[in-house]
């Protein structure tokens, strides 16, 4: 499914709309651009499943773990430059922590991905965002 949203506000409510749509061991893929509004939809995401602490960007450390009505782990691979760091990332444990997994940068180890990962594109449009999601069945 397609989506457009205009502001930062609608990015994070469609991101609340998925986390309705997510259970334990779920693995949401973000691909898009620098700026492009991966971190802001993650953020509806987390506000969605119960996140309360503020949700930013994990460049520097690479993964973040909230608590919400599951654990939600953050992981942002801008910083990964070879295949040999994801392997000792130990992204499998995430994939199989039994929260649920948003990955930015998920280009970087699409080999690795789940095959059942939701995997949402984000793209700077004139007026907002546009907002490809696909790996769930019906709309948001």
């Amino acid at each position: 499914m397609v989506y457009t949203t205009g502001s930062a506000a609608e990015t994070m409510s469609l991101g609340r709309r998925l986390a309705g749509r997510l259970g334990p061991g779920a693995v949401v893929a973000f691909h898009g651009e620098l700026g492009s509004g991966k971190t802001t939809m993650i953020k509806g995401v987390c506000a969605g499943l119960g996140v309360t602490e503020t949700v930013k960007s994990p460049s520097f450390v690479i993964a973040t773990e909230y608590a919400g009505r599951l654990p939600v782990f953050h992981l942002d691979l801008y910083r990964v430059a070879a295949d040999a760091e994801l392997d000792e990332l130990g992204l499998d444990e995430y994939f199989d922590g039994g929260g649920v997994c948003l990955v930015e940068w998920a280009e970087r180890c699409e080999a690795l991905l789940p095959a059942d990962a939701v995997r949402v594109r984000l793209e700077s449009v004139a007026g907002g965002r546009r907002v490809e999601v696909s790996g769930l069945a019906g709309p948001l």
